[in-house]
């Protein structure tokens, strides 16, 4: 504890144990009355946490579920999201039958998606065309990145999935403005391949954006553990979660990146502040891009939907997480992580 002076234990153990993976169904208010019981949390009715402020406004599990829309609504939306979205699906190479499977997904929900090939970063010579792109910052130490890492595990996974994403965010950023024109399509949808989208996810998406305020950048569709302050009755303001240390990139709040919209127009600068926080050697938490764009969201106007709104416009599927095996792939993978520098530093 001594590392990590004034650090609120309580609030790190309400996230830990009532929020993340299992629990995000529990409001913030029912989680820490949980905890509370076994002695981790002080008594919400004497001393609430309130990592969401105006909590009653979207904090509320009926909220996800939206009204029946009519099939002639549907397709209006679809017609909608065709003329204003680009669409983008990532997914490793290796990895073809989800590709497959969110293709036909996307077909029956009448929606079309380019495929932006995923980043393999435990492999050497798709290490090496992600420095080559520019995904992965030139002079960056993977080995010192690992080291870093040590206390919380392996990387590669995390690395590779930064990388995935910031090819995705330039090739958003590419069918944007060119030429001082305005884009075709203003908005970017960037999806994992384990995002499954709701049947009404057009009609949803639409609604949703008469909420949002005008001064949006970056929306997530789905978020864990939101902290920040509800602003309408399906979105919050993210904020960073400043009871945890800078140097943990703010860690442990608004989880979740697997379906990301943006305004094309806020992509370079979106893209610019994400690169100075991911790739920084002595701050391994910032390699989760999710967290990255959290820690900075005092700088780039970010919004999220609460993940306690079920069913919402998407779910994550039962695949599993390709980053997360990687990740737990401990065995020799310092090893690996030297070899594939050594590719890159010819």
């Amino acid at each position: 504890m001594s590392g990590h002076p004034g650090r609120n234990w309580c609030w790190a153990w309400l996230k830990a144990q009532g929020c993340y993976w299992t629990r995000s169904h529990w409001t913030w208010w029912e989680a820490q009355e949980r905890i509370a019981l076994e002695g981790h949390a002080p008594d919400p009715h004497e001393l609430p946490f309130e990592p969401l402020l105006n909590a009653s406004l979207c904090e509320r599990r009926m909220l996800g579920y939206g009204p029946q829309h009519s099939d002639e609504a549907l397709k209006e939306a679809r017609d909608w999201v065709d003329a204003h979205v680009d669409i983008y699906v990532l997914s490793l190479p290796s990895e073809r039958r989800r590709w497959h499977n969110m293709q036909a997904r996307l077909r029956r929900l009448g929606l079309d998606a380019s495929l932006v090939p995923g980043v393999n970063a435990g492999d050497a010579d798709a290490l090496q065309a992600a420095f080559e792109e520019g995904l992965i910052p030139e002079g960056y130490d993977l080995r010192e990145a690992q080291a870093a890492a040590e206390p919380i595990g392996g990387i590669v996974g995390t690395v590779g999935c930064a990388s995935a994403h910031f090819r995705a965010l330039g090739r958003a950023a590419a069918a944007g403005v060119a030429g001082g024109a305005a884009p075709k399509r203003p908005l970017a949808l960037i999806l994992e391949d384990d995002a499954e989208l709701e049947d009404d996810f057009s009609a949803r998406l639409r609604e949703l954006l008469d909420e949002v305020p005008c001064d949006w950048g970056a929306l997530s569709l789905k978020t864990r553990c939101p902290y920040g302050a509800c602003v309408s009755p399906h979105l919050t303001r993210v904020w960073p979660d400043r009871n945890e240390p800078e140097g943990k990139c703010n860690h442990g709040v608004n989880y979740g990146f697997y379906a990301m919209l943006y305004r094309k127009e806020a992509l370079p600068r979106i893209t610019a502040e994400l690169r100075k926080t991911v790739w920084q050697r002595d701050r391994p938490r910032c390699l989760d891009i999710d967290v990255a764009l959290a820690s900075i969201s005092h700088r780039i106007p970010y919004y999220a939907v609460p993940s306690l709104q079920l069913p919402g416009l998407v779910h994550e599927g039962n695949q599993g997480s390709t980053r997360y095996q990687n990740n737990m792939k401990k065995l020799s993978q310092t090893d690996r992580l030297k070899d594939a520098q050594a590719v890159t530093e010819g």
